[in-house]
This record gives C-alpha cells, structure tokens and sequence, in this order.
C-alpha cells in the first residue's frame, strides 16, 4: 500500500501554487499593470485600463478594454493563462499527494512547467512598453511611469511558485520526516 506525502510538505507546496494562481488572478483582473501620472492617471493592464481625467475642479474615472494593447502584452495574458491552469492542476496533485505520494512527482514537473511559462510571460511584458499606450523602450519606462501594484502581484505571484517547489522538492521542509 503506498502512503501519502507527509502533511507539512502537502500543506505548504499546495498552499504556495493556490496562492501563486490566486495572485495570478488578481493580477491579471485588474488595470495597475503600467501607472502613467500625465494630467490625471492612466493605469494600462492586460485587460482592462483606467483613465482618470483631472478638469479644475474634479475628476472622473473611466475605465475599458485596452484601446491599443502590444502584442507583447497580449502574449504576456496567454502565457500567464497558460501558468495558471498548469499552477492549478499542480495545486490539486499537491493535495492528492496526502493520498498518493507519487502525485507530488507530477505536481513537481506541472508546477515547473508552469513557472517556464509565468517567467517567459515576466521576461516579454517589458517589451510591450514601446510605442502606444506607454511610449517607453523595451524594459525601460518613460519619466512619470511606473509598474503598478497588479505587476508587483504578478512577480509575487511568480514567487510563490519558487517557493512552493522548493517545498515540493523538500529543499525548503520543516516537519516531520517523509513516510515510505
């Protein structure tokens, strides 16, 4: 009869990957991907932005679909897709693991495949900062711009995944020792 994964390496690789995909989410739902402070704020995401118009008095915010969103960043979207049902489906194996040891094995190589594709999406974001709506160069923003908080998500999103292999390979594993 094979035992399961002991429950602090289960707990902590599928508590890190659920966190990685949760950060992933939030991430890609909201706008603060790229904050431009011009007459008012703009906030670029990878699908949605923001604009708040400043008058004399008051300001107004507006918020859509990316009028003219890089193809660097749509790329960005479905490589972070990508991570997160891989991230997902590593996070249900991690559990599985508790039953079936083996399942951490496949939770492993899912979870590093899926950190392959958040960390090409990491590395092709930048070069959408060239030409509409940014102005910037490749991984160079323009003054008066900076990485909001929905990409500071994204890179801790990028973390946890680390951090949940390092535990799933028992690099990083306090408790108990693993049954066999």
């Amino acid at each position: 009869r094979m035992l399961g994964e002991n429950r602090v390496t289960v707990l902590l690789t599928a508590t890190c990957f659920l966190a990685s995909v949760v950060l992933g989410i939030v991430a890609l739902a909201t706008p603060a991907w790229v904050v431009q402070q011009f007459q008012g704020e703009s906030q670029y995401g990878l699908f949605i932005e923001c604009e708040e118009v400043l008058s004399s008095r008051t300001s107004h915010s507006t918020c859509g679909s990316p009028r003219n969103l890089p193809s660097e960043w749509k790329a960005t979207a479905a490589f972070l897709i990508i991570s997160l049902v891989l991230m997902s489906i590593a996070t249900f194996l991690a559990v599985a693991s508790a039953i079936r040891a083996n399942f951490l094995s496949y939770s492993k190589w899912i979870a590093f495949l899926g950190s392959a594709f958040h960390s090409i999406a990491s590395l092709v974001f930048p070069l959408g900062f060239v030409g509409q709506p940014v102005g910037g160069q490749p991984f160079k923003l323009p003054e008066s711009t900076n990485v909001g908080f929905s990409y500071v998500i994204f890179v801790s999103s990028l973390l946890l995944v680390f951090v949940g292999e390092l535990f799933a390979l028992k690099i990083l594993c306090p408790g108990e020792a693993r049954r066999d």
